[in-house]
């Protein structure tokens, strides 16, 4: 338990640490780190579900500016739970909504420590220090939020057998129930925003066009997202892939003037 504990927690630390110092590789999107976590755990599948599931579920959540409702840690620490204890995807819906809440007291204290290096900051530059002005909203940033994510994970999951039966006996069914049902409902929400951004009168035969394949073939999502793929390179090669060729054309049919011919 300690060997898995150990990677979800360093998978947390690379999630809180995506943009800040790696640029932006999507891994503060719950779709790639449940995966990751699915991954390396033994059991991809289950991370893909519930990756996509809680991928919705932010994206129902739309953050503006600085406000919004951040379901990556809850998400990784709910796949690897779902994981070891063999729940269903449901569970894992409400086990990060509830992980989620917990963890925003932390993440105000988190703020309140960040907040509180300018002072440190101002006083090495006052002294001249700005090696040390420098350093400290560096790796002090780093370590502090590599704390703050590293050690919930790994103290839920490390603990995590335990956690679940408490949290199964300590709230009422209706009440996960409740918060699972409202988590899909904000599911479907993203979805919808999504369909929003992507479907227009270009595109929603291709949309209909995926349930007709899923429906009549019975195929799984892999299925119908390989079919997607060889299309989209198919239509490609149609519209563009003769383009070089007609500008060479174009360019031989030009008579360039010489001067030897006058």
């Amino acid at each position: 338990m300690f060997v898995k504990a150990l990677i979800v927690g360093l998978i947390a630390i690379y999630e809180r640490l995506d943009s800040r110092i790696l640029g932006r590789l999507n891994g503060e999107r719950p779709l790639i780190t449940c995966t990751i976590v699915g991954l390396l755990l033994g059991d991809l599948k289950t991370g893909l579900a519930i990756g996509a599931q809680m991928e919705m579920v932010s994206m129902g959540f739309i953050a503006i500016g600085a406000s919004g409702y951040d379901m990556n840690l809850g998400s990784l620490i709910a796949t690897a739970l779902c994981i070891i204890n063999k729940l269903d995807v449901s569970s894992a819906l409400a086990i990060a909504t509830i992980v989620t809440t917990l963890y925003n007291a932390l993440v105000n204290l988190r703020s309140i420590i960040l907040i509180s290096m300018n002072r440190s900051i101002h006083a090495a530059i006052d002294r001249g220090d700005f090696k040390a002005a420098k350093a400290y909203p560096l790796w002090g940033g780093i370590i502090v939020n590599a704390l703050f994510e590293f050690i919930p994970a790994f103290v839920v999951v490390y603990f995590g057998s335990g956690f679940v039966e408490k949290l199964n006996s300590m709230i009422p069914q209706v009440v996960i129930s409740g918060l699972s049902l409202g988590a899909q409902l904000v599911c479907f929400f993203g979805f919808a925003t999504l369909l929003n951004i992507m479907v227009n009168k270009k595109t929603w035969v291709f949309y209909f066009l995926g349930f007709l394949i899923a429906a009549l073939g019975h195929l799984n999502l892999t299925y119908v997202a390989a079919v997607a793929i060889v299309l989209a390179f198919i239509f490609y090669h149609l519209r563009y892939g003769n383009d070089s060729g007609k500008t060479a054309l174009a360019g031989a049919g030009v008579d360039e003037h010489d001067e030897l011919d006058d």
